[in-house]
């Protein structure tokens, strides 16, 4: 049994028009210690699918089985934390309260001074040893995020839920913030499962061991895997000049573009990539972000 699994879920959501099949037979097995990436088009169901994998939205059928600590969790996890796009923090409290109180609600044991120590120690990891007692409104965006960032890493967790945690930044801060999840992800004591919603095909490459693309609504699914097996620690130009990077990106943008025209089809590995409704070579064709829709009927 992998560490986390989701068989058949399935997920609509009532409307004044009738009812929104928003997923359908949704199945993932991810391993202990795998990074997984789900990649899809704004509104297809990506950030759903992931709430009801951290147990935080019930699906209509199937189920989540997580297997840890030799038991087996439903519903949200033991140790689990969640990264969400809009930083989530308490805005009256300074940046060290609002990672040690995640920190006491795991550890309620530990003494308030230790429990300080341990947010002090991921806070200062992220690059705001300098800002611990600055409340969030005080703070950038970037500077929120990695509040958040710390706080997910604080409570030490066994799993890490990350909805499209950069989405809000700007271009230079987003590849700041994906370089210091990698970092803390490999230096931690054990390996982090880490599953990440994203619609930057570049981001889920720099980050992931697999990526899965989901196909346009209704009724979404996940496509078949790309394994990502490229050395670790990995940069933004190493993306542009290695050919297996492009190829991955060309197999998940032609999957993606290909549901977006209507053509249902699954990608072929020989064939060449159909990036925003045109034919590319094996060279690199920049796609930071999955164009929406309209832009790939266009």
């Amino acid at each position: 049994m992998a560490f986390i699994e989701l068989q058949g879920i399935a997920k609509s959501f009532p409307t004044k028009k009738g009812t929104r099949h928003v997923l359908e037979n949704v199945n993932l097995a991810v391993e202990e210690g795998e990074f997984v990436s789900i990649v899809g088009y704004s509104g297809s169901g990506k950030s759903t699918l992931l709430a009801i994998a951290a147990g935080l939205r019930k699906g209509d059928s199937g189920k989540v089985i997580i297997s840890t600590q030799g038991r087996t969790v439903y519903g949200f996890p033991y140790r689990a934390s969640v990264v969400f796009q809009n930083y989530s923090l308490l805005p009256w409290f300074s940046a060290i309260e609002n990672v040690r109180l995640a920190v006491e609600s795991m550890f309620p044991a530990w003494p308030r001074k230790r429990q300080e120590q341990q947010s002090t120690r991921y806070l200062e990891m992220v690059g705001l040893g300098n800002a611990l007692h600055k409340r969030p409104s005080q703070l950038s965006g970037g500077m929120r995020q990695r509040v958040a960032i710390a706080r997910a890493f604080a409570v030490e967790p066994e799993i890490l839920f990350l909805d499209e945690p950069f989405g809000a930044l700007d271009a230079l801060t987003r590849s700041n913030l994906q370089q210091e999840l990698a970092r803390m992800c490999s230096a931690l004591a054990r390996p982090v499962t880490a599953i990440l919603i994203t619609n930057s095909v570049q981001e889920a490459i720099l980050l992931s061991d697999r990526i899965l693309p989901m196909t346009r609504g209704p009724r979404a699914t996940l496509g078949p895997a790309v394994s990502v097996p490229l050395p670790r620690p990995r940069s933004l130009s190493l993306l542009v000049h290695d050919e297996r990077a492009v190829h991955i990106e060309a197999k998940i943008v032609e999957f993606l573009t290909g549901f977006a025209l209507g053509a249902g089809k699954e990608p072929h590995a020989q064939d060449p990539a159909v990036i925003n409704g045109r034919q590319t070579s094996a060279s690199w064709a920049p796609i930071n972000e999955i164009p929406s829709t309209e832009e790939a009927q266009a």
